[in-house]
């Protein structure tokens, strides 16, 4: 029997997300998809147009944190934008950025049928484009974990708590793939967040955005310091739950506040705003005595 095989191997990653779950940041995570799972269906035809500019933007945004993180160069939303819409080089920009905006995008779009179709040959198709060779070791585990967390899901008692078991599932897979790489680099941890994107939508919850930042927290997470810390998933589990709760929490809330934004109501707002200020700054300027 292998280990993928094993009824322990499902109770102890069962154990481990329930651990995640209850976490403080992966509720408070959850209370913001909830509001955002909420909405849907979308109706309003404001609202679907607004969810489908949204969506463009993640990709652009995500090749961009993914470009910066494997290059350690500054790169732009304008350059992220560019490659996007097909450029192949951009004048006065270093051909390095481009080429790792390039890699991005086709591994986003190689993933992006994974969670209708769980075929694996699209984590080593997504990889390639990173430079990585996943060997069977790897696939293995993301078999495994995939396996692991299908299981359960509807089981839970409100929205809330499905969306913390489902993205404390989606972390303990995250887990658990990283844990079965040598050594994993940075394109190994973006190829993670990846799957645990797709992994997202397997189980239906939002999808998350990991800024450059938090590649590269989590990167450090595995890579480790030299005390044998990063082998220990009781001690890059609950970290790497830190890093995907927090983006989550804050994705969430933007992918809410970009589908229910109304124009014409931010303009009013803005005028609003603008009104506000000239009345405050003219009581200042009146309220000081006369020199």
């Amino acid at each position: 029997m292998s280990a993928a095989d094993e009824p322990g191997c499902t109770t102890a990653t069962a154990t481990l997300i329930g651990q995640v779950s209850d976490m403080p940041g992966v509720l408070a995570a959850a209370q913001e998809g909830a509001k955002l799972v909420a909405l849907w269906p979308l109706t309003k035809a404001s609202e679907l147009s607004n969810d489908a500019k949204y969506a463009e933007n993640l990709q652009v945004r995500q090749t961009r944190a993914m470009a910066a993180a494997l290059t350690g160069e500054h790169v732009t939303i304008a350059d992220a934008e560019y490659v996007y819409e097909g450029a192949e080089s951009i004048p006065g920009r270093p051909q390095s950025i481009v080429d790792a905006l390039l890699a991005a995008n086709a591994a986003c779009d190689a993933m992006a049928d994974y969670s209708q179709t769980q075929d694996h040959r699209l984590l080593t198709q997504a990889g390639a484009e990173l430079g990585l060779s996943w060997d069977d070791t790897v696939l293995a585990s993301c078999r495994r974990s995939l396996a692991a967390i299908k299981t359960g899901q509807d089981n839970e008692p409100g929205p809330d708590r499905r969306i913390s078991r489902s993205l404390a599932a989606v972390t303990v897979a995250a887990d658990g793939v990283l844990h079965a790489i040598a050594a994993p680099d940075i394109a190994d941890v973006i190829a993670v967040v990846l799957v645990a994107d797709e992994l997202c939508e397997t189980l239906s919850i939002p999808r998350l955005f990991l800024a450059e930042d938090a590649l590269r927290s989590a990167h450090t997470i595995y890579a480790g310091d030299g005390s044998g810390s990063a082998g220990d998933t009781a001690v890059t589990l609950p970290a790497l739950a830190g890093i995907l709760a927090a983006a989550a929490r804050n994705e969430w809330a933007k992918h809410t506040e970009d589908v229910l934004w109304n124009p014409e109501e931010a303009k009013r707002q803005a005028k609003a705003d603008d009104e506000r200020r000239n009345r405050e700054a003219l009581a200042a300027k009146f309220s000081k005595p006369a020199q």
